[in-house]
């Protein structure tokens, strides 16, 4: 299974009973699935069954879908009024009146009160959209087909950017072997010359002073161990397999990738503290640096 990208694009252009529908789908990096819509008015109650054909196709992602449809379909659409709410509004309205003397202007009497058309209109759900009825079904059953097309032109391309994010995030991975490499072949050197320089010290201080040789190395075995950067190259370097394993694996692993660079870190920074060397320090920043990068370019991996 091949590595997926969050980023992808699909479109899907169609006629449906003389009239354009158009579907597009869009899709960006995100933590989780969330999925957004912008539908005509009619479409409305179709936005979980749409919901439900994306979370079967993708997963993590911000995805937004846009469906615009020609204007014969767009007033394909039942208008009402919910009378109920009406009677009970212009009711409670009435028992206002009477109950707290309101003035109403223009009125002598507190029956048949008279209320604008503006104001029925901006009560909420005073207007309904309703199915069109049994032709409703046939669209729909055009749209699911339609925005199956759209997902799987976004899959295409998702997968097209998920192997060309592969091909990076390798070369960048084998980069950080290198430099690994290039501080291993520092490592003895490094560890020379701080025997040399710890040698010197203990001599300017004993001065006279006879040197023991065994309390000397005691002591450089101590410092040395507290010094010694070989089990943080060697465990970068696994984390280093890890990444490459789950490249080739493919499939969701985002997370995975998320929690591999955290190690990658967490041995870059130790590697750099405990080396006190200004060459391995400075291969350290590198090292740092292209996991930066490999983290950036990581978060777009579903």
């Amino acid at each position: 299974m091949a590595i997926l990208s969050m980023t992808g694009f699909g479109k899907s252009e169609s006629m449906f009973e003389g009239a354009p529908c158009v579907i597009e789908v869009r899709s960006v990096n995100n933590r989780f699935l969330d999925i957004s819509f912008k539908l005509p008015k009619n479409l409305c109650y179709l936005e979980n069954t749409f919901k439900n054909l994306i979370k079967d196709k993708l997963v993590r992602g911000s995805i937004f879908l846009n469906i615009s449809l020609g204007p014969q379909l767009s007033k394909n659409v039942s208008l009402s009024y919910n009378e109920a709410l009406v009677e009970k509004f212009l009711k409670e309205s009435s028992d206002l009146i009477r109950k707290y003397d309101i003035n109403v202007p223009g009125k002598n009497t507190l029956d048949g009160i008279k209320i604008s058309l503006d104001t029925l209109l901006s009560i909420p759900d005073v207007l309904q959209f309703n199915e069109v009825g049994v032709e409703s079904k046939d669209l729909e059953n055009h749209l699911l087909k339609e925005l199956e097309k759209a997902l799987d032109k976004v899959i295409e391309m998702r997968t097209q950017e998920g192997k060309n994010l592969k091909d990076d995030l390798s070369q960048r991975v084998s980069h950080l072997n290198q430099v690994l490499e290039e501080i291993e072949t520092l490592e003895p050197m490094r560890i020379e010359v701080w025997k040399n320089k710890f040698k010197d010290r203990l001599k300017l201080l004993l001065k006279d002073s006879e040197l023991d040789d065994v309390r000397l190395l005691q002591e450089a075995c101590i410092m040395a161990d507290k010094l010694d950067i070989n089990e943080e190259i060697t465990r970068f370097k696994s984390h280093n397999q890890l990444f490459l394993k789950a490249l080739d694996e493919g499939g969701i692993q985002g997370k995975n990738l998320g929690f591999i660079l955290q190690e990658m870190t967490r041995e870059a920074n130790t590697l750099g503290t405990k080396c006190q060397d200004a060459k391995i320090q400075a291969l350290a920043i590198i090292l740092k640096n292209e996991v930066e990068s490999i983290r950036e370019q990581s978060l777009n991996i579903a």
